[in-house]
């Protein structure tokens, strides 16, 4: 890549044994020098799609934000620009392509336009709406604005990237055996296993008089737990953090969390009783394969996999909460991504791709993949119509 090599945004390179970081690891089968000159994942994409710019003569221009869209006998002809306190328009023969991501990290977008609480992004701390608010002074139609692709997180405290706090996507920690997820009366209220998408909707269970009943939560877990696979990149047999709540008992652990004691051990009794029966009779937890995709791949049986007696002290909490990859509403587009306007018609001249477009999927989330197949079927369409093409064309 060149001079352009430092220039994607991207996390770094994390093989720390953390939520989905661990998950890339072990897809992708890596075992990377640290000091290798390499990308990974999501970065390989954009690595990928940059060089094909480069290649095709197609200089990008870094630190420059589009603030506002230029319009002129009711069509988009540019964009203003702001690069380092200068501004300048660029004008667009074909069209302005919005591919500026969602708003996930603008807390007055978050606050106005999601169901419900979002606590922290997963993604990295550019996305800001701009696209949105470009749009809607145009009058673009919306859909899906309550809707974000959402996951449970945790937070690890000192832990940022970009001067912001990190949220880190959890999944192997909430599927193995031996841990389940919390409300502060101490009671389970969904299928820790499941598919993160839908984890929302019990998060955000709005009681009238008490408020958010899940959110705060608590995933807990034991001491065999904690050595059989570790936490959140705390090794079995590391010193075990503080902000674990390390506890001799489930009323010391009720304690220094706010977790209700009794409660909390009711659950644990009743989880007890169902997992040596090798069920979870009131969320299904271990009765399908997804269940114990990421748990524990040397147990004998399917439910195994993902249900353990949580009976060996010390015991440990961690914070866990709803957080997104991204938001999922924007303008609404058509198949080629032209942008609507609310009475329907298209914004001549307006596109828009991934996040910063309304998602296709809806509420639901399709698989591996829900995000970047889109965004890159929608982008690739919308700069075939910019063009002045067909998708179909352009295709061959």
């Amino acid at each position: 890549m060149g001079e352009w090599r430092g220039k994607i945004t991207s996390f770094p390179a994390d093989f720390s044994n953390v939520g989905i970081d661990a998950e890339t690891r072990a897809r992708i089968h890596a075992a990377v020098d640290e000091d290798g000159d390499y990308c990974v994942a999501g970065t390989a994409l954009v690595a990928g799609l940059l060089k094909s710019l480069l290649d095709a003569g197609v200089t990008p221009h870094t630190n420059a934000r589009a603030v506002e869209l230029i319009a002129s006998s009711g069509r988009i002809v540019g964009v203003r620009i702001d690069q380092g306190g200068k501004e300048f328009r660029v004008h667009a023969r074909g069209g302005v392509v919005l591919a500026t991501g969602g708003f996930e990290w603008d807390p007055k977008l978050v606050e106005a336009f999601l169901r419900g609480p979002m606590h922290g992004p997963v993604s990295p701390p550019n996305n800001t709406g701009d696209g949105l608010r470009m749009a809607m002074a145009h009058g673009a139609d919306l859909a899906n604005m309550g809707e974000a692709w959402w996951v449970p997180i945790v937070q690890i405290p000192g832990d940022t990237f970009g001067g912001k706090p990190r949220s880190r996507s959890v999944r192997l920690e909430r599927t193995r055996p031996r841990s389940i997820i919390v409300n502060r009366a101490g009671k389970r209220f969904l299928n820790e296993a499941g598919e993160y998408n839908s984890m929302a909707g019990p998060f955000h269970h709005l009681d009238p008089r008490h408020g958010y009943l899940n959110d705060p939560a608590w995933i807990v877990f034991d001491a065999i737990h904690l050595k059989r696979y570790g936490f959140l990149g705390v090794a079995p047999g590391d010193p075990v953090p503080e902000w674990f709540s390390p506890s001799r008992d489930v009323p010391e652990l009720g304690a220094k969390t706010g977790i209700d004691a009794d409660g909390l051990a009711r659950t644990l009794d009743e989880w007890n009783r169902n997992v040596a029966d090798e069920q979870d009779p009131d969320f299904g937890r271990g009765s399908s394969a997804y269940d114990g995709y990421w748990g524990d791949a040397n147990a004998p049986t399917q439910a195994g996999k993902t249900l353990g007696p949580i009976d060996t002290p010390p015991y440990y909490a961690v914070p866990v909460t709803v957080g997104a990859m991204g938001t999922k509403g924007g303008p609404r587009t058509d198949c080629d991504g032209r942008v609507l306007h609310v009475s329907g018609s298209v914004i001549p001249g307006l596109f828009a791709a991934g996040n910063a477009m309304a998602g296709v999927t809806g509420k639901a989330y399709g698989g591996a993949g829900g995000t970047l197949g889109p965004a890159m079927v929608f982008g690739f369409r919308a700069g075939a119509a910019a063009a002045g093409k067909s998708a179909e064309d352009v295709h061959g």
